[in-house]
């Protein structure tokens, strides 16, 4: 089982649909899905952050920086 855990999560992440943590059956299944998680967070939030997906320690962590 492979995790995708939001690192830091932002008032407009709070106000999506996401999850904080989510689990899938594979690796690569998590790694796709944070990957289409941090497209849409970059492309329809509030654009002060950016989003990454970075495979840490046996899970994929979505880390949050400032934008600009």
């Amino acid at each position: 089982m492979a995790t995708v855990r939001v690192e830091r999560a932002c008032g407009c992440f709070k106000n999506s649909d996401f999850e904080v943590e989510t689990h899938f059956e594979t690796i690569d299944d998590a790694l796709e899905k944070a990957n289409e998680m941090c497209t849409i967070m970059n492309e329809d939030f509030c654009h002060k952050h950016k989003f990454k997906a970075e495979y840490v320690d046996g899970e994929v962590l979505i880390k949050m920086e400032m934008n600009g």
